[in-house]
């Protein structure tokens, strides 16, 4: 005989087959047998336990699940979790016929719509009972139990509403601890992320130890990390991993360009296929080097946009909005770091750079030489030293004035930059003298770059945007260490000494 309708609630819209056949009260239909009395403490016991043991949703469920189940002498039953989109779904599964499955998911949608345990009772003997799984006054999920045959008890609607609150509360918990351990392991890659942008001072090894550190986060396939100028007309882009570039090289314009509408904007930019849409100047080239899809976010300090940080990746729609969201707030922590690496590497440059030109100063030039001198004693190698002092630049700074004398000492500064090797350096000594330190560089190969040098300074013209056109001339003093000299002192004297016979000798010949 089916149970009566509950007035107090609107029958739930349920298939046909149920209606009339689910009751949803708080009292049994039938006083509980005094032998479950044992059962429910162990029930109950078995639950708070699991509580305190296990960490994980699933593994929670299955084995409250299996503790209720065995503790009552129940059949089986089911727990169901409630998804983002409010569909059951089931998560662990205990005894349950398949016959009563799809009934038991209609079951546990029911006591969920009416917020508490509904019981639907077997024709041929025994019952299912279902109710929501309560946290902190919202439904997480659903529990059902079932029990079948002539012997079985009546079910005992107020264990299985506190075993619901109980189970929730419990699925509660288990997020948080998830929560504060996802904010834990965020925190523990920040403080490793922070560490390693603080590892060094020279941003091209200080960028792979970041992205190192930033894959643990978020997966790509490049990163680079820019920062702007001081005049504010391009960025200079450090990537990862070395050798790559952000599609335009080291140096990106600000107009028309991703990272440059980034700083100007302060906003992110989020690309999702290059394929389909192109909208900045380096798109295209980063299509060709592989990259499918990238984000940009601000780096913020101050108040102000001092670069960028970008990621891309090879596979197209790599990143969303969440990616946004996850990346902001790291990128707004680690911008005050990069940017005390970025005042230490400028502070570090002004003190070793000349104010004039492109090149060392006079001091660092010695510190530079006291330096490779132990190398080659220890390495039993070899070092050249080239002297260089310009001709007929005195007239340039008699005639038009220091400032444009010093305009000139910069664009000789230029040329021996274009004309030295990277494991050079040069450096200005004083006046229009400049001087430049060769490693493993002997006496004949010395000659070739000095000849180099001189052919480019002879051959430049001077002050053109000024329509001046000025044109200059140098004299070369090479000496070679241990072969010339044994000493620091004798080698830059007789550098310094050839150089000025070698202006003599050009004096001569004119």
């Amino acid at each position: 005989m089916p149970p009566p309708t509950d007035r107090r609630t609107p029958r739930s819209p349920v298939r046909a087959d149920l209606r009339g056949a689910v009751r949803s009260d708080t009292r049994a239909p039938v006083r509980p047998d005094p032998r479950a009395q044992d059962r429910t403490i162990r029930a109950l016991m078995s639950v708070v336990d699991d509580l305190t043991v296990e960490r994980e949703e699933e593994g929670l469920l299955r084995s409250t699940l299996e503790h209720v189940v065995g503790s009552l002498g129940l059949a089986g039953g089911v727990t169901f979790l409630l998804g983002p989109d409010e569909t059951l779904v089931p998560l662990a599964e205990q005894g349950l016929p398949d016959t009563l499955r799809d009934l038991a998911h209609t079951l546990a949608l029911t006591s969920l719509e009416r917020g508490r345990p509904t019981v639907h009772e077997i024709p041929a003997g025994g019952w299912l009972a279902a109710t929501p799984l309560h946290a902190r006054q919202r439904q997480v999920g659903a529990l059902l139990l079932v029990d079948m045959g002539d012997d079985a008890l009546s079910p005992d609607l107020e264990l299985l509403e506190a075993l619901g609150k109980q189970i929730g509360n419990g699925l509660e918990n288990v997020r948080l601890y998830a929560e504060l351990r996802a904010s834990a392991s965020r925190i523990e890659i920040l403080n490793r992320i922070t560490s390693a942008v603080t590892s060094g001072s020279d941003l091209r090894t200080i960028v792979p130890a970041f992205a190192r550190e930033m894959a643990a986060l978020v997966p790509f396939h490049r990163l680079g990390c820019g920062f702007v100028n001081d005049s504010g007309d391009y960025i200079e882009v450090v990537c990862d991993p070395e050798g790559a570039s952000w599609g335009l090289g080291d140096v990106i314009p600000v107009v028309g360009s991703g990272p440059g509408s980034v700083v100007l904007n302060n906003c992110t930019v989020l690309q999702r296929d290059l394929v389909h849409q192109h909208r900045f100047i380096e798109d295209m080239r980063l299509l060709e080097d592989g990259i499918r899809s990238y984000v940009l976010l601000p780096l913020n300090s101050r108040g102000r946009s001092i670069g960028i940080l970008a990621l891309g990746s090879e596979s197209s729609g790599a990143y969303d909005d969440s990616t946004l969201a996850r990346l902001q707030p790291l990128a707004d922590a680690v911008a005050l770091a990069f940017e005390n690496v970025r005042l230490f590497q400028k502070t570090r440059e002004l003190s070793i750079t000349d104010e004039v030109t492109p090149l060392y100063n006079f001091r660092h030039f010695h510190q530079i030489l006291d330096r490779e001198l132990k190398l080659v004693d220890r390495y039993r190698s070899v070092l050249s030293l080239i002297f260089v002092d310009l001709d007929r630049f005195k007239p340039i700074n008699d005639q038009y004035g220091h400032l444009r004398g010093s305009r000139t000492l910069r664009e000789v500064g230029f040329l021996i930059r274009a004309a030295v090797r990277e494991t050079d350096y040069p450096s200005r000594y004083g006046g229009d003298e400049f001087v430049i330190i060769l490693p493993q560089t002997d006496h004949g190969a010395a000659i070739l770059l000095a000849e180099k040098l001189r052919r480019l300074i002879e051959g430049h013209t001077f002050l053109q945007e000024e329509g001046i056109n000025a044109r200059i001339g140098c004299s070369l003093g090479i000496a070679t260490y241990p072969a010339d000299a044994s000493t620091k002192e004798a080698l830059i004297r007789l550098a310094d000494q050839r150089m000025y016979e070698d202006k003599e000798t050009r004096k001569a010949g004119r």
